[in-house]
């Protein structure tokens, strides 16, 4: 009897290794088709997080994307503020988000590889700051560009600044008053241009329409037939009555008045057309700085902005000391601010049709 006890829990003990057995064999496989053993040396794949709205905005933002249409505004002080709205969808929820972001043109700053570092601000629908950053920025020449002119008759001093104008490969027009000249010849000579400010510069609204005939379109033929072509005419002291437009425009291409606010146009707003040109005087600005401040964020504007648009700006004489006019300073630093800019230098014949 005591035999076959022996016996019996010998054969139950094989039976419960042989259970256990099979249990860890079990688990093992399980875990194996759960989590199949990875090559040595490699580790498991992330699974791939989907960016927030938010986070595919500032991506755009610091690519400076293409699909960023940016705007500019004067804000309640004055001064210029670039912004871009952005929508983007939510991947999770399928809603459209929006936000805005607003850029620091003023208080850019370049860096040594050339590159500028811009500011930037992201902000809800409801004004809400989301996130703040640095955007680098690198310009390439496209079609935006300055529209730059002299009025009046200031021919010592214009041609006493040929050669800067030369060293930033700036191409300008001069409005010149009076009959021919040779100044006229040597400018276009230069690579400039030349149009027509009237014969004596007088007030021309209130003039007769033979007066108004005669100070604006009498002298023009001999212009032309002396190889002038005289493409534009700008405004005796930017003063005119809307019907002068439609009057000049059937002899000239491009019509100019004056202004003293920041105004920006593409190309098809140029041709065949009267425009506004931003006086930068040195009766405007009391101090170099100011006149900087002024150029810079109206330069990067119109650059950073990257939809081809083009900027009129005028003065007279080049001169240190002329409230009508500009310092030589002055000049030098506009043309090397659009020049680092890569922003263009145009001609009022360059948007000119065959006349």
């Amino acid at each position: 009897m005591a035999a076959d006890g022996h016996g019996t829990g010998t054969a139950a003990a094989s039976k419960v290794k042989k259970l256990l057995f099979l249990c860890i064999a079990i688990a093992a496989a399980v875990l194996s088709c759960e989590k199949p053993e990875l090559p040595c040396g490699k580790t498991e794949e992330p699974v791939p997080q989907i960016p927030t709205p938010l986070e595919i905005a500032l991506t755009m933002i610091k690519e400076n994307s293409r699909e960023l249409e940016k705007y500019f505004i004067f804000d309640p002080t004055g001064e210029l503020q670039v912004f871009a709205d952005i929508m983007v969808r939510c991947e999770k929820t399928g809603a459209a988000e929006q936000f805005r972001v607003f850029y620091d043109l003023k208080n850019m700053e370049t860096e040594s590889s050339g590159n500028h570092a811009i500011r930037f601000t992201v902000k809800s629908p409801e004004a809400e700051e989301l996130h703040a950053g640095i955007l680098l920025w690198k310009p390439e020449y496209d079609g935006s560009g300055l529209l730059l002119s002299f009025d009046d008759r200031h021919f010592y001093t214009w041609e006493r600044h040929f050669d800067l104008f030369d060293t930033h490969n700036a191409h300008v027009t001069f409005f010149v008053y009076g009959s021919l000249n040779p100044f006229s010849g040597e400018a276009l000579r230069r690579g400039h241009d030349v149009g027509y400010h009237s014969l004596t510069h007088p007030v021309l609204p209130g003039l007769s329409r033979q007066a108004f005939a005669r100070e604006t379109v009498s002298q023009v033929e001999q212009y032309r037939k002396a190889g002038i072509p005289l493409a534009s005419f700008a405004y005796p002291f930017g003063l005119y009555e809307s019907w002068m437009h439609e009057e000049l425009l059937n002899t000239f291409s491009i019509v100019r008045g004056f202004n003293i606010n920041f105004q920006i146009y593409t190309r098809s707003e140029i041709q065949n057309s009267f425009i506004l040109s931003k006086g930068i005087d040195n009766i405007f600005f009391e101090h170099d700085d100011e006149f900087k401040a002024s150029i810079a964020i109206m330069l990067r504007t119109v650059k950073f902005l990257e939809r081809d648009f083009i900027l009129p700006l005028t003065t007279h004489a080049i001169c240190g000391h002329a409230g009508w006019g500009i310092t030589p300073r002055r000049l030098e630093y506009l043309l090397q601010t659009a020049r680092d800019l890569r922003l263009r230098f145009f001609r009022f014949s360059d948007f000119a049709a065959e006349l």
